[in-house]
């Protein structure tokens, strides 16, 4: 037992400490990369809380965040990226990303009217972006290196439609206009670990924060306008990367 566990440290200290076999520097150097995972949400409300009357009743509306309406667990929010970078330094690259994202939506209860409960079934929510970055590696002459990265771009949002439903009134709104199809600004700090299989091949874990601002509205519920996002969002991507060095 004592045997396996000292040769199992030996070959982890091998694989991870700098030596012959490690990838060279990142100066001058291009890397390509395909990463998916998901995405967390953090912080945003979707649906701002209001009141007032809809066809002559009573209406209520609660605040509704984005992860109450986009749950992780619905079915995990799929992002798919892909990364272009350039060594202009020993422990610093330029990175350019485009992004796909998409979340399901779970229906849910965000009101009343004429005190009985009103539900909403959003759309799906889609989004394309491009982010640009410079990626700064804290430890870069081993196999295993760790970075940071600020990075900045844009997120072009599909529109969202939402369905207001009044089981118990027999009633319902439907296709209301959400938000508009847009192009909103992002900002983030990426973290994240690379492990050099080669002098050419690499794999790595990458998460962070992002901050996007709020899509344009729509206010296509007659007599409320600003019940939908206003401040914009905090999300937390996390995404496996395997990728090239050339």
């Amino acid at each position: 037992m004592k045997a396996r566990i000292w040769l199992s440290a030996t070959l982890l200290a091998a694989l991870l400490a700098p030596g012959a076999a490690r990838a060279e520097g990142l100066q001058g150097r291009f890397s390509i990369a395909f990463q998916g995972g998901t995405q967390s949400e953090l912080a945003g409300d979707l649906l701002k809380p209001a009141s007032g009357t809809l066809v002559g009743k009573p209406v209520t509306f609660n605040s509704k965040r984005y992860r109450d309406v986009y749950p992780p667990d619905l079915w995990p929010p799929a992002r798919l990226q892909g990364l272009l970078g350039y060594g202009i330094g020993e422990r610093t690259e330029i990175i350019a990303r485009g992004t796909w994202y998409k979340a399901d939506a779970v229906g849910l209860e965000v009101g009343t009217l004429d005190e009985k409960p009103v539900y909403a079934f959003f759309d799906p929510y889609e989004e394309v972006g491009v982010e640009v970055g410079l990626r700064y590696y804290l430890s870069s002459a081993g196999r295993l290196k760790s970075y940071v990265a600020p990075v900045v771009g844009a997120r072009f949002v599909a529109e969202v439609l939402v369905d207001f439903q009044v089981p118990d009134a027999g009633s319902a709104l439907l296709h209301v206009p959400f938000s508009a199809k847009s192009t909103v600004p992002v900002f983030g700090l990426d973290l994240g670990f690379m492990f050099d299989l080669g002098a050419h091949a690499f794999v790595g874990v990458d998460t962070g924060l992002r901050y996007q601002s709020p899509p344009s509205q729509l206010d296509g519920l007659p007599g409320f306008t600003q019940i939908d996002d206003s401040d914009g969002r905090w999300s937390s991507p996390v995404v496996l990367s395997i990728g090239l060095r050339f």
